[in-house]
């Protein structure tokens, strides 16, 4: 396997079995997820009767092959540690080759918590700055210069989303993510305007996970769900959505700068997504009444950034992306990550591909957008 330097701009972390016990003031800690055994004896998750438990079974897949993998039997005496500690994670890493990661948080026990705003933002905050405190302190305070994590934006109002970012700002997270409009609106508005500004003003990326929560569809937790899950994961189906609105809104004229993440949606669609909305947009603009200062595939490629795990198509066709966007992620622990032959993905995925445009894609862009060390090797 080839030797150079590598970052995973998207992975993850499973919430160490006391987070909430440490973490969460007392007065919430009745009300936190709780641990209960699946059905296989693993461990899950539980959020309260309205909900099955989820089990950390696929988000805690590392170093065995596909026909293994389960959906229920996983727990905390049989996963690798460093899903969950800060210096077990950077032994995993020196093993895989790769030499920093993007944090992203979990978004199971988050939505616990986020689902609660309406009803009690107080709990709603104390759950997001629990897993904030214990990310930032406890897992990547084993070596800040490797371990960066990304804050999670709470849905509490504009004014709460603005200064919640300018504190993750100051704090060093490396991105801010949202999982729905900041201003709490059920669509795009320019009652988010605020939040864009802030963003742009300190050159902080906003990341989107795979989708938005208004513009996915809610899947019961049955059998049939999770082989749909499974087939589904990564998906970008919700993305060009959410791409499209932004840019019909008018966003990126009136806050150029903003650097916005795709994160685990691919690169394949992107060509395709950007020749057809500059068709469309070109044959209809004048009847729809729609002004933008350039072609939406422009926006696209100034504003936005892409994640890949594992996308040959779209490493095949990366100059219509811009190889200046694209982030390569391994997305561990979970069950996409090819953990321990990281390289070997990347050798077999990027085969073809020049020395100087790989670094680009599996680390330099990467280092440049969150702020890393740039002395990643070109080899």
């Amino acid at each position: 396997m080839a030797e150079y330097s590598i970052i995973s701009a998207d992975s993850h972390v499973i919430e160490p079995p006391d987070i909430w016990e440490k973490w969460l003031p007392k007065k919430f800690v009745d009300r936190a997820p709780k641990l209960v055994k699946d059905e296989a004896g693993g461990d899950a998750w539980s959020f309260g009767k309205d909900s099955a438990p989820e089990p950390l079974g696929l988000v805690t897949v590392t170093g065995y092959g596909y026909d293994k993998f389960s959906w229920v039997g996983a727990g905390y005496s049989n996963i690798e540690p460093g899903c969950y500690i800060g210096k077990d994670r950077l032994r995993q890493l020196d093993f895989d080759g790769v030499q920093a990661e993007v944090i992203y948080p979990p978004q199971r026990t988050m939505r616990h918590f986020i689902q609660k705003k309406e009803k009690d933002p107080e709990f709603h905050q104390a759950g997001l700055e629990a897993y904030h405190r214990w990310v930032l302190e406890d897992f990547c305070g084993a070596d800040v210069k490797r371990l960066k994590a990304v804050k999670q934006i709470p849905h509490l109002g504009i004014d709460k989303a603005v200064a919640e970012l300018r504190d993750g700002k100051k704090r060093g997270f490396a991105a801010g993510t949202i999982s729905a409009w900041p201003s709490g609106n059920a669509g795009i508005s320019k009652a988010d305007d605020p939040f864009w500004a802030a963003a742009q003003e300190l050159e902080m990326p906003i990341s989107m996970h795979i989708s938005l929560a208004s513009y996915q569809s809610q899947l019961p937790p049955s059998s049939t769900s999770r082989s749909i899950r499974g087939l589904a994961s990564g998906q970008f189906q919700q993305m060009p959505l959410i791409i499209l609105d932004m840019i019909f809104d008018g966003i990126f004229d009136r806050f150029p700068n903003l650097k916005l993440i795709a994160s685990e949606t691919g690169i394949g669609w992107v060509p395709f997504f950007m020749e057809q909305m500059d068709d469309r947009y070109w044959r209809n603009r004048k009847w729809a009444g729609v002004t933008l200062k350039r072609l939406p595939s422009e926006y696209v490629k100034r504003n936005w950034y892409f994640g890949i795990i594992r996308d040959f198509y779209g490493i095949r066709n990366r100059h219509d992306v811009g190889v200046d966007k694209i982030l390569f992620s391994t997305d561990f622990p979970h069950h996409i990550n090819d953990y321990p032959l990281t390289r070997r993905v990347v050798d077999e995925m990027m085969g073809g591909v020049s020395a100087e445009e790989r670094h680009m894609m599996v680390y330099d862009n990467a280092a440049r957008l969150f702020g890393l060390p740039r002395n990643g090797a070109k080899r």
